[in-house]
């Protein structure tokens, strides 16, 4: 969301019991412009269901001091209340329990400075281990002024659109800057004769031939179509602009007998991906949906069954799948949890690498979802990497600004960061969570997903971005998908294409200088690094990395 400069933490909020000041600016919540998933109630009360926020853009005609008050309800469950916390530009600034079940004031002061900002509350702990059973309601959010100074006013449309894209335009270019410090390094080769001695003035080529980023989708749809020209268009499709796969292990449709799991299959689309260098990752061993119960099973397979299934799978893929997302969303559904789940994959195969995932995150930061990381870290759980799934709400234009904000938020992990489902549908869907009007058609999926991708890509904690659903046949959402029904490619494939294949990757050429070398700065991955010494040409692999010395000799 928008950019509000110099605010300081809150420094009191405290349950009130005085009338609202009557010279303020209010907010009435079932009006509000900013207004996630809920509904109306009796008497205007806006009741937020899910966890998200309710607010509007503000201006303030002058920096100073400003007395926030919430009117506000709620409903407990698993005997918690519900916690409210105030946010600027989704910072959240305190946290309180709203523990009373009649409205009452909740009192927070806070500095806000003399320009634009999205002043909010926001909805913490909606769900229980995937129950919606807390709720939060909402009467009004009250601004009053410091003594002597005009009320807050409410920001126009045309001014909230005019900053939102100027901010949106600064974050691109510091994501060009972090993109050139993050992910491109220096390198140097260094050309010698028989006998060793440094050979001046040969022509160097330096080709990357592939990413150690990771660029990837879902291959659900590897030979399921009805002809021959489709799967081909297909897997033609996916090799051109993919280097990493994810391959469904749904326990539902996997292993619809006991005991007969759909090996066969998998081990032709892994086996596919070997021999292109794509990389692959197995997704979801375990998950509390419909879609991970088999169904010769009345409910979740008891423990001892899990164990069997999740160490049979990741013993046979050593070696052939890299990763797993052993447990899905997790945060959500109350079972399985990932404590024991991930300690038999790590003793399944002590490298294969551990992803945790969970949707919902780039709405909010998804409170939940972080507090069972920290859990998971502290009490010693295995896993390598952060999931975060990027399609929910499904019409959400992701704020750029939110987007590196939460990245940064989950970086204090300290784990690699994944962005593992990432669908911004061409269905004609309303455009929500955005300063922008319209709908989701193609020219609006192919420009967010650019802009999305170049923020994943420049931050330093990213590892990997994941699309889902390669083509519309078979797309979850419908219009999810780069490539038509018919397989022809969208804007969207052919603009990060452009991307990844182009603009991120380096091909250069030069020559060497009296010490025989040639010095050049390239994206990180593998190159083939090419010369002629003494009339024979040469040629050899090398790896640039982001820590490595970047340094080869040919011959």
């Amino acid at each position: 969301m928008m950019k509000c400069l110099a605010i300081t933490s809150v420094v009191s909020a405290v349950l009130l019991a005085i009338p609202t000041a009557p010279a303020a600016t209010v907010i009435e919540a079932e009006r509000a412009a900013v207004r996630t998933e809920g509904g109306e109630v009796d008497e205007g009360i806006w009741n937020l269901w899910s966890n998200g926020r309710v607010g509007q853009y503000v201006r303030a005609a002058k920096a100073g001091k400003y007395q926030i008050e919430v009117r506000a309800y709620g409903s407990p469950a698993a005997g918690e209340w519900p916690k409210m916390t105030l946010t600027v530009d989704g910072r959240a600034l305190q946290t309180v329990t709203v523990d009373r079940d009649t409205p009452a004031d909740y009192r927070f002061d806070v500095e806000l400075p003399a320009e634009v900002c999205e002043l909010a509350v926001a909805f913490n702990n909606d769900l229980v281990r995937g129950q919606e059973d807390r709720n939060l309601y909402l009467d009004r959010i009250t601004i009053t002024a410091p003594p002597d100074v005009p009320d807050v006013a409410i920001a126009g449309r045309a001014e909230i659109v005019a900053l939102a894209g100027q901010h949106e335009r600064e974050i691109l270019l510091r994501c060009d800057r972090e993109i050139e410090a993050n992910r491109k390094s220096n390198a140097t080769v260094r050309v010698v004769d028989a006998a060793g001695q440094p050979v001046a003035g040969v022509s160097v080529q330096a080709a990357q031939i592939r990413h150690d980023f990771l660029f990837g989708c879902n291959i659900y749809r590897f030979d399921r179509f009805k002809t021959d020209a489709d799967n081909a268009a297909y897997k033609r499709g996916f090799e051109e602009l993919f280097n990493a796969a994810t391959v469904g292990f749904y326990w539902r449709s996997y292993e619809p007998q006991r005991g007969k799991p759909q090996y066969e299959y998998t081990d032709k689309v892994v086996a596919w991906c070997a021999e292109r260098g794509i990389r692959c990752k197995g997704h979801p061993l375990l998950w509390g949906h419909e879609a991970g119960i088999p169904v010769w099973s009345d409910g979740q397979p008891a423990a001892e069954i899990q164990r069997q299934r999740v160490s049979e799978i990741i013993r046979r893929y050593r070696g052939r799948i890299d990763f797993w997302e052993v447990v899905n969303e997790a945060s959500h559904i109350r079972e399985p949890k990932i404590d024991q789940p991930y300690r038999w994959a790590r003793a399944a195969d002590a490298k294969a690498y551990l992803i945790v995932n969970d949707y919902y995150v780039m709405a909010d930061g998804y409170p939940p979802f972080f507090k069972l990381l920290t859990e998971a870290k502290r009490s010693g759980v295995p896993f390598d990497g952060i999931g975060i799934q990027a399609h929910e709400p499904r019409t959400m234009r992701f704020p750029l600004e939110q987007v590196w904000r939460i990245l940064d938020r989950y970086a204090t992990l300290g784990k690699e960061l994944h962005v593992t489902e990432f669908s911004p549908a061409s269905g004609g869907k309303q455009i929500t969570g955005s300063h922008l009007d319209g709908v989701w058609d193609e020219a609006a999926q192919a420009d967010y997903a650019a802009k999305f991708y170049r923020v994943c890509f420049a931050h330093p904690a990213m590892v990997a971005i994941t699309w889902w659903d390669l083509c519309d046949n078979g797309s979850w959402l419908e219009g999810g998908g780069m490539l038509r029904a018919d397989t022809s490619p969208k804007p969207v494939y052919d603009e990060l294409k452009r991307l990844i294949h182009t603009e991120w990757k380096t091909r250069t050429t030069g020559r060497t200088d009296a010490e025989g070398r040639f010095a050049f700065r390239g994206f990180h991955g593998t190159y083939r690094i090419s010369a002629q010494v003494d009339g024979k040409p040469i040629a050899k692999e090398f790896h640039l990395t982001r820590s490595g010395e970047n340094r080869l000799t040919l011959p």
